[in-house]
């Protein structure tokens, strides 16, 4: 056998190895199914990201199944499901959105908010109790150790919904791996472009953001720091067209935070 078929045979079964591997990963995460998440973010979310959630609490058993399958099953349970780091990403976003109506659902669907009459949250947030991948834990936790710790990407503050008015915008359709990314540059960059969490007055030489800008403020800075060297304001600059950044002299301030729940 000449050289030439050796190294076409050898090239031939190292792309057979690629299309399989490939396969084999898309056979394996294609067992986590986001189909329950889908009807019920198509079916009660509105095109302004508010919930129609007394429909829901009359017609929940999608969330209930979707819920179910968060709760014993996800990337540390059945690792091979979740082969990267967009399949993990993917659940633990829908997982935390997920928590969050079957929380208001809990609380009533027709509670005014989630925040708690002192506006702390700390009963909803903090001492109810969700499970995730057969971990109890709470929506904090989910959100600050899971998410933002293990995956450092600022990118899910425009994904995370936690029931408010203050909240991103929430979008009709599940996070899925496969355009995760795409997705994830969608939300920011329709949120940043948004003018209640972006309103510049140059008149008054201000800008005026949301308040998420200012409690995560930690995350947006640090990955600037790793992408380029600047901070918030450069980052915000990321998703806004060229004739709306924020330029040096603009003096940054943040926007009190509507806590009312994102009812339809």
């Amino acid at each position: 056998m000449t050289t030439v078929s050796l190294r076409f045979r050898l090239v031939l079964s190292i792309l057979c190895a690629i299309v399989v591997g490939s396969m084999s990963i898309s056979a394996r995460a294609a067992d986590f199914s986001y189909d329950d998440w889908n009807v019920v973010l198509e079916k009660y979310v509105d095109d302004n990201g508010l919930v129609d959630y007394l429909g829901l609490a009359a017609d929940r058993q999608e969330l209930d199944r979707f819920v179910g399958q968060i709760e014993t099953t996800g990337p540390k349970s059945d690792p091979d499901s979740f082969p990267t780091r967009e399949h993990r990403l993917a659940y633990y976003i829908n997982a935390y959105n997920a928590h969050v109506f079957s929380g208001v659902l809990d609380l009533g669907p027709d509670a005014k908010t989630v925040w708690g009459f002192t506006g702390t949250g700390l009963g909803f947030f903090v001492r109810m109790k969700v499970t995730v991948d057969g971990e109890t834990m709470n929506l904090k936790s989910l959100e600050d150790n899971l998410i933002r710790k293990g995956f450092k990407d600022p990118r899910i503050h425009a994904a995370l919904n936690c029931a408010s008015v203050g909240c991103p915008k929430l979008p009709a359709d599940a996070f899925v791996p496969e355009r995760l990314d795409e997705q994830l540059d969608d939300e920011m960059t329709k949120f940043v472009n948004e003018e209640r969490n972006c309103k510049i007055d140059a008149a008054a030489g201000t800008a005026t953001l949301s308040k998420i800008f200012d409690w995560f403020r930690e995350d947006f800075e640090e990955y600037e720091a790793a992408h380029g060297g600047g901070g918030l304001r450069e980052y915000i600059n990321r998703y806004r067209p060229a004739v709306s950044q924020l330029t040096a002299d603009l003096k940054l301030g943040f926007s009190k935070y509507d806590k009312s729940l994102n009812r339809q």
